[in-house]
C-alpha cells in the first residue's frame, strides 16, 4: 500500500471502540483493497460518531482518500471526515 500521510481529524470515539463491526468488515475483506474510515463529526447530529467506509486506490473513483466523504446518491455525507484506514487483518480503524 502506498498511501501518502494525511492529516486526519481526531477520532470521536475512544481508542477501545475502533473495532469495525463484523458485517462491513467481512464485506471489505471479501472485496479487498485499501479501505478508509470516515466518521460523523457533526456535534448536533443524532448519528455523531457513526462510521462510513470507502475503498480508494487504483481502479477506484478516488486514488487517495479525500478529507471528507463524498456524497452518495442516497445520502449527503459532508458530516463524515477521514479518521483513519481500516486494518483488514486486525479488524479496526488505525491512524494513517
Amino acid at each position: 500500500m502506498t498511501t501518502k500521510t494525511k492529516k486526519t481529524s481526531p477520532f470521536v470515539r475512544s481508542d477501545e471502540d475502533r473495532a469495525v463491526h463484523e458485517d462491513p468488515l467481512s464485506q471489505m475483506r471479501e472485496r479487498g483493497g485499501d479501505w478508509y474510515a470516515y466518521q460523523n463529526h457533526d456535534m448536533g447530529h443524532p448519528e455523531l460518531g457513526h462510521l462510513a467506509f470507502m475503498k480508494c486506490g487504483p481502479g477506484c473513483t478516488f486514488e487517495e482518500p479525500p478529507g471528507k466523504h463524498p456524497d452518495t446518491p442516497g445520502k449527503i455525507m459532508w458530516r463524515y471526515v477521514l479518521v483513519g484506514r481500516v486494518d483488514l487483518d486486525e479488524g479496526k480503524v488505525v491512524d494513517l
